[in-house]
């Protein structure tokens, strides 16, 4: 299992269970009880100003990219 805590601040390319693709750095990790959810999502900054919130559970890859 991924610490995506680790990966604050890494630019990586995740894929979720629907195909879709998210590049860019991870600038945030939520944290699920916060929120009355029963999973965390991890952010990640895909655009000038733009961030996607991917839900952890539905990650299906997820791979450091270098720079």
């Amino acid at each position: 299992m991924i610490d995506y805590h680790d990966l604050m601040g890494e630019r990586v390319k995740v894929i979720d269970k629907d195909g879709d693709v998210f590049i860019g750095p991870i600038i945030s990790y939520e944290v699920g009880i916060m929120e009355d959810l029963d999973y965390d999502s991890i952010g990640i900054k895909t655009g000038d100003g733009y961030c996607e919130s991917v839900p952890i559970p539905d990650i299906v890859s997820c791979e450091v990219l270098e720079d």
